[in-house]
């Protein structure tokens, strides 16, 4: 397949499907989340299933004046009782992605963890942003859940991302591990021991056909001229698609460098249960959480 390279494209791709994910809304009494799933259905994204608290729902001053006449709505005022009815939905094939509502990501995720028909391996976030001088998409992770991965989680978290990758066209994908520089030292950086590691374990054949480069340093990674300037010759160096970052703190300075001093939109799932999980943070803007759902029904309906 072509790949996806901007997020309207992505969302062109959603909308000519001829029937729309459906999208629960978990707890739904939540002005937010109500809103933003309104908007999907208005942007022939998803349609909305709300479940939880749909009294205390209909009651929200932002709501007032529309009419969920038409969607599915699930009373379960119980916040527990609303995240399993949610997974249940979700389980049973009766949609095809879940967006947080009222209720708190960690509940959340370990929820989704403790479902035994949920799939859920390692959970870990992904964050999509256009490429801010080059027509093609990007891939941040883990920006969001894994707070200090180890080698293993870091395995698993770039094998999240590359099933991602592939989904958009990107094929193969290329991975850069980044750390503060190219140099690799056991003793002293520990995430340039994990990047070299990686990178080896690239070339005998564990993340199938990626090509997974680092350490590098983040210049290294997007720009071919730096590279070249550092001497650097590696396919991965200057052409990453996936920056997989040391540790949370790592990819959330970047996740928020990209959308905050770039104002670039950011496209920032969970991934890594048999469907996509919309997770906004409150800092994001109106167009990410636009974006967020529209590359959930994306993947929802590449598994589907």
């Amino acid at each position: 397949m072509a790949a996806v390279t901007s997020l309207d494209r992505m969302v062109e791709l959603v909308r000519a499907r001829h029937t729309p994910a459906r999208v629960v809304i978990a707890a739904c009494a939540e002005a937010n989340a109500v809103l933003a799933g309104l908007e999907a259905h208005r942007q022939g994204l998803a349609e909305p299933v709300f479940v939880g608290d749909v009294a205390g729902m209909k009651a929200l001053p932002e709501l007032a004046g529309e009419d969920f006449s038409r969607f599915e709505c699930l009373h379960e005022p119980d916040m527990g009782a609303a995240l399993k009815r949610s997974l249940d939905l979700l389980e049973e094939g009766r949609a095809g992605f879940l967006m947080k509502g009222g209720v708190k990501t960690d509940v959340l995720l370990r929820a989704v963890l403790g479902r035994k028909r949920g799939g859920a391996g390692l959970l870990s976030h992904i964050g999509v942003f256009p490429h801010p001088r080059e027509e093609r998409l990007v891939i941040v992770t883990d920006a969001g859940v894994n707070i200090s991965p180890t080698l293993t989680r870091k395995i698993d978290i770039i094998k999240n991302a590359v099933a991602v990758a592939k989904a958009l066209g990107m094929d193969p994908p290329k991975v850069a591990v980044l750390s503060a520089t190219e140099k690799v030292s056991y003793n002293d950086m520990v995430s340039s021991k994990d990047a070299d590691i990686l990178a080896k374990l690239s070339r005998m054949g564990i993340f199938g056909d990626a090509v997974i480069g680092g350490p590098f340093a983040l210049d290294i990674a997007v720009s071919e001229e730096k590279a070249r300037a550092k001497g650097v010759d590696h396919p991965v160096a200057g052409r990453a698609d996936i920056l997989c970052a040391p540790n949370i703190v790592t990819g959330n300075v970047l996740y928020k460098a990209v959308t905050s001093l770039m104002d670039l939109p950011m496209a920032g799932i969970v991934v890594g249960a048999n469907y996509p999980l919309v997770v906004p943070s409150r800092g994001d803007s109106d167009r990410s959480k636009f974006y967020a759902l529209a590359l959930a029904a994306y993947l929802s309906g590449m598994q589907g």
